[in-house]
């Protein structure tokens, strides 16, 4: 069965149910300690899913008794999983501290949903494939992904508005949407549609310099929604803050 997940800022209200996308509440940190840091949710909220980062945390400490803590939420909140949004290399405690959580979540019949890279510490968890790329496909990059993990394998799906200098390497600066909007107003550049990066794209000159410049709208999440679909992806992770404003867009039925 498909689940599509809208990972939700703490407070913000989501049409995303109507459309059926479950929620994962951005409300929650580890912190030294380590320990759970959380904002406050409504007294009532039940359901979804946790969504914790670990934004400023090195490692450092014995990750039992944070566990405890995000088992305990997850009990008393009514979620049914929890999303790892975990930056960078695995550091310090995390690695033990997502081994743990697999090993529960697993025994509850919780989804637990992790970066690629902890993916050897969680043999039971989904594993998230971003979908932004700079080169090759997505199409490719998840055929691999399910060759390695099979039915585990999800998509995470970003909202991507990034500008590089030529040749592209790597990631590159994120702009604002009004920045966008200025450069294509101003420039008026030939905007293509790359079928491998299911993306938008420009170029244009900087001085000397050629950028360019990979953009997102409803098409490009639609077809990255339908990509994952055809090769039998059966989780995937949306952004709710890009999002909202097309849900009809993009999962209304004249889509």
């Amino acid at each position: 069965m498909k689940e599509l997940l809208l990972a939700l800022p703490a407070g913000r209200e989501t049409r995303g149910r109507s459309y059926g996308l479950t929620p994962a509440h951005m409300a929650y940190r580890i912190g030294p300690g380590p320990k759970l840091l959380g904002i406050r949710l409504p007294q009532g909220l039940r359901g979804g899913l946790m969504q914790v980062d670990c934004a400023g945390y090195d490692g450092a400490g014995d990750p039992v008794g944070c566990c405890r803590q995000i088992l305990g939420e997850c009990r008393r909140r009514s979620f049914r999983g929890i999303v790892c949004d975990f930056e960078g290399p695995p550091a310090g405690c995390l690695p033990k501290l997502v081994e743990i959580l697999d090993r529960n979540c697993a025994a509850q019949g919780w989804a637990l949903c992790v970066p690629e890279c902890y993916a050897p510490h969680a043999p039971h968890a989904r594993v998230l494939i971003p979908s932004a790329l700079t080169h090759g496909t997505l199409e490719r990059r998840l055929n691999m992904a399910l060759e390695r993990y099979g039915g585990r394998t999800a998509l995470a799906v970003e909202w991507v508005r990034e500008e590089f200098p030529l040749p592209a390497r790597g990631r590159g600066e994120p702009m604002s949407q009004k920045r966008l909007e200025e450069l294509l107003h101003r420039l008026e550049p030939a905007v293509f549609f790359d079928r491998g990066l299911c993306a938008h794209y420009f170029t244009y000159m900087k001085g000397p310099q050629a950028h360019f410049v990979l953009f997102d709208t409803p098409r490009s999440i639609r077809e990255k929604l339908g990509l994952a679909n055809r090769l039998g992806v059966a989780f995937t992770l949306l952004p709710q803050p890009e999002l909202e404003p097309h849900l009809e867009e993009i999962f209304g039925p004249n889509t």
